[in-house]
């Protein structure tokens, strides 16, 4: 094993799998194995609107490159202060698919040995409404996947 993609969306639910990575990490040998720490951008709601013409125009470009800078200064944040010492690239995608298939399309891509992600636990209503993205990515992963319960 010698990469492992760590998903994060920023949730205190998410930080559930960093500890676990390491882990995974150490057993391997960091000098041995990197970690990349990946977020998918969610769907941006516009809340930006220009008015041209009389018309009412999203400016969501805009708006999903202000979310990817700022996701990027998060994301290199959660490097510093969770997996310093280790070898990590972060990884902000800006999304085309859903999130789990931009998760999996990564993981084809740079040949990910192992993900890692935690489960936020939803069940009934709010599991059949806002789906599963570990679920789908446990169905669909190029390679094994460890889901880490949340710690609330």
């Amino acid at each position: 094993m010698k990469h492992i993609l760590v998903t994060t969306d920023f949730s205190e639910a998410a930080e559930s799998a960093f500890d676990y990575a390491k882990e995974q990490v150490h057993l391997i040998g960091k000098e041995k194995c990197k970690i990349t720490l990946l977020k998918v951008i969610d769907v941006v709601v516009s809340a930006n609107i220009n008015f041209e013409y009389g018309l009412a125009i999203a400016d969501k470009k805009n708006m999903l490159n202000k979310s990817h800078k700022q996701a990027s200064e998060i994301i290199k944040g959660i490097a510093q202060e969770h997996f310093a010492g280790l070898s990590v690239k972060t990884i902000v995608l800006k999304p085309s698919d859903p999130v789990y298939m931009e998760i999996i399309k990564y993981a084809k891509k740079q040949k990910v040995d192992l993900i890692v992600m935690s489960t936020h636990g939803r069940t009934g209503i709010k599991h059949l409404f806002l789906g599963s993205v570990a679920e789908r990515i446990i169905r669909q992963s190029p390679c094994p996947v460890m889901v880490v319960p949340a710690k609330l």
